[in-house]
């Protein structure tokens, strides 16, 4: 459902409802996806997608074993888009990975 703020945006207690989002969210989210948003749109787009999973809700749903593995899936997404983008090894030096084009191999 659409909100006026991100704090308003809460967790469900069913992991498979659609999360909350702001107008600015949705509207980062198109502007990601044609390939026109700006660096605060795509951090705010990147931090949706990280909420959208779950990444600091409660996996353990104590009412069903099924929400309980759909909610820590959800959150493993999140869990493993951070762990790219704060750890994976890659061949490319950090500061030379913008300058690549996509589809480039080697450093």
């Amino acid at each position: 459902m659409i909100k006026n703020s991100v704090e308003e945006c809460l967790p469900s207690p069913d992991p498979t409802d659609h999360p909350d989002y702001t107008e600015a969210e949705i509207q980062a989210l198109r502007r990601v996806h044609s390939g026109t948003a700006d660096a605060r749109q795509q951090g705010l787009f990147f931090d949706y997608i990280l909420r959208a999973c779950g990444k600091d809700d409660q996996s353990f749903r104590p009412e069903s074993t099924r929400l309980s593995d759909y909610a820590e899936g959800k959150r493993s997404v999140a869990l493993n888009l951070l762990w790219m983008l704060k750890s994976a090894p890659t061949k490319t030096d950090p500061d030379k990975i913008s300058a690549r084009s996509i589809g480039e191999q080697g450093g």
